[in-house]
């Protein structure tokens, strides 16, 4: 609702059809990850589930990409799938992972792929 309310196209790639529902009711394009995949820019997982982006998905991100986790863990992205897609990994910034594609595309991972709120702010509100 965040993003959405400073203009952002916001697109929610849900599986449950009461949520699904939900979420075109509250204003949004609902879609499945594999075709919200080609037209992204930013990815934001808030799942708690494994995998939630993977190898099909990495293959169909746009060059400049940006991957960021905020569910559970680092199990949401797949990042063993992201390490065997690419030729290359560097540090782009502090927190900012650049993977090099194979096909010459960069898709960014912040934080490591852990939760982006404790992982590259120093902790929950008020204590970084």
């Amino acid at each position: 609702m965040r993003a959405k309310s400073h203009g952002a196209d916001v697109i929610v790639t849900e599986i449950n059809p009461t949520r699904a529902i939900e979420a075109v009711m509250d204003g949004f394009r609902v879609m499945p990850m594999a075709e919200a995949a080609r037209i992204g820019d930013i990815f934001i997982t808030v799942t708690g589930d494994k995998s939630v982006l993977a190898s099909e998905h990495f293959e169909r991100m746009k060059d400049g990409a940006v991957m960021c986790n905020s569910g559970h863990f680092n199990v949401e992205i797949d990042i063993p799938a992201l390490e065997r897609l690419s030729s290359g990994k560097k540090i782009a910034r502090p927190f900012v992972d650049e993977y090099a594609m194979k096909d010459g595309r960069r898709l960014y991972l912040l934080g490591e792929g852990r939760l982006i709120n404790f992982g590259c702010r120093g902790g929950p509100p008020g204590r970084g």
